[in-house]
């Protein structure tokens, strides 16, 4: 498996696995098209002969925040989330970002599992995030180097 950047000419396959992946959570494709055409955004995709999934962040300041991650359902179970998680991580120390930082749907079991098992610490909860009686957990993870 390989995770590359992915660029504009990828919209449609990100926009493939926001709508394979996601709900009402998912990103338009504007908001997507920005992230793809911002320096302070990242979209990565996981690929192995074809697209497993993908991941966004933002790289801020205070941190990196990730914005989406999300692996298509026939191949989950596999590690493909585990290998964005250690990308992300990778290019967080690169621009110098020790904290990341992310919010989970407080019903996403697998998720909460994911990055409980990362280091991800609990740090609240964001009262109807996702939209009216919709909340999400605010996660966070100092890194270090090794």
């Amino acid at each position: 498996m390989s995770i590359r950047e992915a660029g504009l000419e990828d919209i449609e396959i990100v926009m493939a696995i926001e709508r394979a992946c996601f709900n009402r959570e998912r990103y338009s494709r504007e908001i997507l098209e920005g992230m793809l055409a911002e320096d302070y955004f990242t979209v990565l995709l996981a690929e192995e002969g074809e697209v497993l999934g993908s991941a966004a962040i933002c790289h801020g300041k205070e941190g990196t925040q990730i914005i989406s991650l999300g692996v298509l359902p026939r191949y989950r179970g596999r590690g493909i989330a585990s290998a964005l998680m250690d990308e992300i991580e990778e290019r967080a120390l690169a621009r110098g970002n020790r904290r990341l930082v992310l919010q989970v749907s407080v019903i996403n079991v697998a998720a909460m599992n994911l990055y409980l098992r990362r280091g991800f610490v609990l740090q609240g909860i964001l009262k109807d995030y996702y939209g009216r009686r919709r909340d999400a957990y605010l996660m966070d993870k100092i890194l270090e180097r090794v």
